[in-house]
């Protein structure tokens, strides 16, 4: 009988674990189709940025001057995978994507292993703008999220664990996250920061942390390989950034971005939700965020913050606030949002155009036909323009990625195409692009227009055949 009972009861544990596995992978897959479904609803296509990676795609290196190379070397392997297809240049960001918010959400778990905080995380990571919007564009951004709230996680897990193996995890994320972009190193000098103003110091006498440091640099070498061999141009590139000719103060930014990332910030407004804060014993992740504020707002005193920028520094907050949340009564705000989430993400421009009278989403529609429409069957030798953005996208619609030709104009930073060696003749025919309110290098080029093609808000497109002068 009490065998029998013991089977009953082991039995009932087994089909509780197998429904609880159902019900994440479950959660899993809405995630992931409902990220997708907003992209193919809203009529989403092609971001400038995503057509650039491509390019950079079709031309592999161990770096490039303003990014590192995993982002194209993804966009490369899943093209070889599903072909040159809008899956084939967006599926690891996706996959990136969910990778964020399940993260997220296990940190905030592994804070106080309380489940309605999993469930918490997971609810405002999903519901955060700048994550949702970003983890459909095939770009550096939703890697650094991805990579950076891994390394959140295994940081929360050495703190609770005390275990240094959790230092060579770390060591990797980190690692991994340079080559998606440089502003990965932030988070785990901000870690040992902290480390440093607080009894963790005591680790800085430990070979683990060194090492793990080591796996870090052995990770990234491509980019110093690549900057080695081409007179560190991406440290020039970085340097361009953090101190601007024309410095623009605007810490006010960092605001925005906040609200963006994280929403759920505007729970603070609740004074028990305050309370609860101010009885935080999370302050591992609290510092290393502060002195990264710290250093934006020192960054906006010499030159522009860019919205995206700054979003990394916010996520260690989703899990802290979903900590804080969990166990206040706001199950009807978490049912509102529920209904009233997938409404909004799946709206085509439904909501929105009752607030605004422009389309956001517009620059990343309608790219396709216009393109269709500008080249028909142009005959060329070289695809060419000044503006990075419109010679990338035209490169991705044409499926050319190899004869392409930057204009540079004097007033403009370098960018990777200005590397590329291209020894053009006086019998090359050019294909030039332009936005037509641009002037054209005249003292270059001897063009001839050939149409225009409207696309607000740029308002046209022009076409020209050109030839060398």
């Amino acid at each position: 009988m009490l065998q029998a009972e013991r089977s009953r009861i082991s039995s009932d544990g087994i089909q509780m674990t197998k429904n609880r596995n159902l019900f994440y992978l479950f959660v899993i897959v809405v995630i992931f189709v409902t990220r997708v479904l907003f992209d193919v609803i809203n009529q989403i296509e092609v971001h400038f940025d995503e057509a650039q990676y491509w390019v950079w795609s079709q031309n592999l290196s161990l770096s490039y001057l303003s990014k590192g190379p995993l982002v194209p070397s993804l966009i490369a392997i899943s093209n070889k995978l599903f072909g040159q297809t809008y899956l084939g240049l967006k599926f690891f960001s996706y996959v990136a994507y969910l990778g964020t918010v399940i993260t997220l959400s296990l940190a905030a778990f592994k804070l106080t292993n309380r489940k309605e905080s999993f469930y918490i995380a997971l609810l405002l990571s999903i519901l955060s703008p700048a994550i949702f919007i970003l983890g459909g564009i095939a770009s550096t951004d939703i890697f650094l999220f991805f990579f950076w709230s891994l390394t959140i996680l295994c940081y929360v897990c050495f703190i609770q664990e005390r275990d240094e193996k959790w230092f060579y995890f770390i060591g990797i994320t980190t690692g991994l996250g340079i080559l998606a972009k440089l502003t990965m190193v932030l988070l785990p000098l901000s870690i040992l920061l902290y480390f440093l103003a607080t009894d963790f110091r005591k680790y800085f006498f430990n070979i683990h942390i060194y090492l793990s440091a080591l796996i870090t640099v052995l990770i990234s070498s491509p980019i110093l390989i690549w900057n080695a061999q081409n007179n560190w141009l991406t440290l020039s590139h970085e340097i361009d950034h953090l101190v601007s000719n024309a410095p623009t103060f605007n810490p006010e930014i960092l605001l925005f971005t906040l609200i963006l990332t994280v929403p759920s910030v505007l729970f603070l407004f609740n004074s028990e939700v305050r309370k609860k804060v101010f009885k935080l014993k999370f302050n591992y992740l609290i510092y290393p965020t502060f002195l990264m504020i710290v250093f934006f707002v020192v960054k906006s005193f010499t030159g522009k913050i860019q919205l995206n920028w700054s979003i990394p520094i916010f996520l260690g907050l989703i899990p802290i606030l979903a900590n804080v949340i969990s166990g206040i009564n706001f199950r009807a705000i978490v049912l509102s949002c529920l209904f009233l989430g997938p409404i909004f993400l799946l709206s085509n421009n439904g909501i929105s155009s009752l607030i605004m009278s422009y389309d956001p989403l517009h620059p990343t529609r309608g790219w396709h036909n216009t393109y269709k429409n500008l080249f028909q069957e142009e005959d060329y030798d070289y695809l060419a323009s000044e503006d990075y953005t419109l010679l990338s996208t035209a490169a991705y619609y044409q499926g050319d990625a190899e004869k392409l030709f930057l204009i540079r104009s004097s007033d403009r930073r370098l960018t990777h195409y200005d590397l590329w060696k291209i020894d053009l003749t006086l019998t090359d025919k050019i294909l030039f692009v332009a936005y037509s309110e641009k002037e054209m290098p005249s003292d270059k080029v001897n063009c001839t227009e050939i149409r225009k093609v409207k696309n607000f808000p740029r308002k046209y497109l022009t076409l020209y055949n050109c030839t060398l002068k």
